[in-house]
């Protein structure tokens, strides 16, 4: 019960960024036109890109410190790892500033490196309390962070400020939520060593490209397209990614908040047991959104997309594709979560390698060859091969996982039923916003009623949460 509750907070903290987030994007969107929207996109898959290593040292300072035993001194060496890595990126990205502003097509090369730095301390924040089970503090310093980012993002394109102005207010943001993620740490500063620099380079030398494989999934296609397509048509992909990884929501809280309990229980007898355990329960809510997004992509895309603008709807077969590639990959990090919390970060080394060298090659021959559709292919094509390596390397691990069948196929018939509904009133219901809206509402509560009505796993987990909330 308590990591469904802390599950669940992390999932409100996660809506909240989202919402927050459809708001800005739309903003944009209709404000600054689809092309504005692709140039800022380009700048913060940049950013990311070069912030994998900080991640990686975030990744191994979470495990590290949800470890039983002393992890005294650990923290501080990770704040001067990735303060070092913060400084070089920094001034690289100063010395290629021509470079810089060419590829991603505005003057904002100072601001890129402004934004790495913020962005590093961030990851590092949210490690910290990652490591100490304070998964919904983490959470909600997100949540503070893409509040904020809206809030500026929507004032600076009303204002008829361009993408300077975006990733400004992006830093500014970011400095928010560290300082308020520094308040809310209560982790021992210690001292940093040589012995801890090289336990967390232990781990982080493999946890680096499980980021890397993130920023693939997420940002590889962008940083592509960006040499094949104009910035509108970029524009118009990020919206239908923006909207995928909407669905994924509970995926995410579920693989957070589940990873340091899993890291705890690796050390002990019984731990495996305990871990397939926590693995079926993540795999049961992986796809609780996943499923019927796919479903109501299929019948409402097109209204769905038109509130953007009209150019956004032509891009209704990649919201599709995206949505099958989130759904595949929400069960391959599950697995892979189980896979680096037993401490076999080898393995999904190998995993994540694979994923990264055949996401790069598909997305450059397919997106070269078919445009914006022949980068959801590839994105696709590399989670499902990706789900299946993962699975693979469970395997090997830990043994057959007991996979939620049942669960999954509930899943199903409540999202065609809830499909199959909305396609009725579809007909009747007028083309307008309000009325899409409208349309998207009324899924959701024919889904979640439907759902809780063929399953009682997911309904007892709602009454529980439920009775938690009511008692305090």
């Amino acid at each position: 019960m308590r990591l469904g509750r802390t599950a669940f907070l992390h999932f409100l903290s996660q809506v909240v960024v989202s919402v927050s987030g459809f708001a800005a994007t739309f903003a944009i969107a209709r404000l600054g036109g689809a092309d504005v929207l692709g140039v800022y996109a380009v700048a913060v898959a940049l950013t990311f890109w070069l912030n994998v290593p900080s991640t990686g040292i975030g990744d191994a300072l979470t495990k590290r410190l949800s470890e039983a035993g002393d992890s005294r001194g650990v923290v501080a060496t990770a704040l001067l790892t990735n303060g070092i890595l913060a400084a070089v990126i920094a001034v690289v990205l100063l010395a290629a500033r021509p470079f810089v502003v060419s590829y991603i097509g505005a003057s904002v090369g100072g601001l890129v490196a402004a934004l790495v730095v913020s962005n590093i301390g961030l990851v590092t924040v949210v490690a910290v309390l990652n490591g100490e089970k304070r998964v919904s503090s983490s959470g909600g310093i997100k949540a503070i962070e893409r509040v904020a980012r809206s809030g500026i993002h929507i004032g600076a394109v009303v204002a008829g400020f361009g993408v300077a102005a975006l990733v400004a207010g992006h830093v500014v943001a970011t400095l928010l939520a560290v300082v308020v993620g520094t308040v809310l740490s209560t982790a021992a500063l210690g001292r940093p060593s040589r012995e801890r620099g090289r336990d967390l380079l232990s781990y982080a030398r493999y946890a680096w490209l499980g980021k890397l494989k993130t920023r693939a999934f997420g940002w590889m296609d962008t940083i592509v397209l960006a040499a094949f397509v104009s910035p509108t048509l970029i524009g118009v992909y990020e919206v239908s990614w923006n909207l995928a990884s909407l669905f994924a929501l509970v995926a995410v809280s579920v693989q957070t908040t589940l990873f340091p309990e899993m890291s705890e229980l690796s050390g002990r007898e019984d731990g495996r047991e305990r871990v397939h355990h926590y693995l079926n329960e993540g795999l049961v809510f992986a796809g609780v959104f996943m499923i019927p997004g796919l479903f109501g992509a299929a019948v409402l895309g097109r209204r769905v997309l038109r509130i953007y603008g009209p150019e956004f709807t032509q891009g209704v077969g990649v919201l599709v594709l995206l949505i099958v590639a989130r759904l595949l990959a929400v069960y391959g990090e599950q697995f892979l979560n189980a896979v680096n919390a037993v401490d076999r970060p080898d393995i999904a080394f190998r995993i994540n390698l694979a994923f990264v060298g055949l996401n790069l090659v598909l997305n450059v021959a397919l997106a070269a060859a078919f445009g914006w559709l022949g980068a959801a292919v590839a994105t696709l094509l590399s989670a499902g091969v990706t789900a299946v390596l993962s699975y693979w390397g469970l395997v090997a691990v830990i043994g057959s996982p007991d996979l939620p069948f049942g669960e999954f196929g509930r899943q199903v018939v409540a999202s065609g039923v809830m499909a199959g509904s909305v396609l009725l009133l579809r007909r009747v219901v007028p083309g307008s916003q309000s009325a899409t809206v409208g349309l998207v509402l009324f899924g959701v509560a024919v889904y979640a009623v439907c759902l809780l009505g063929v399953s009682p796993r997911v309904r007892g987990k709602f009454e529980n949460l439920v009775r938690s909330a009511a008692g305090g």
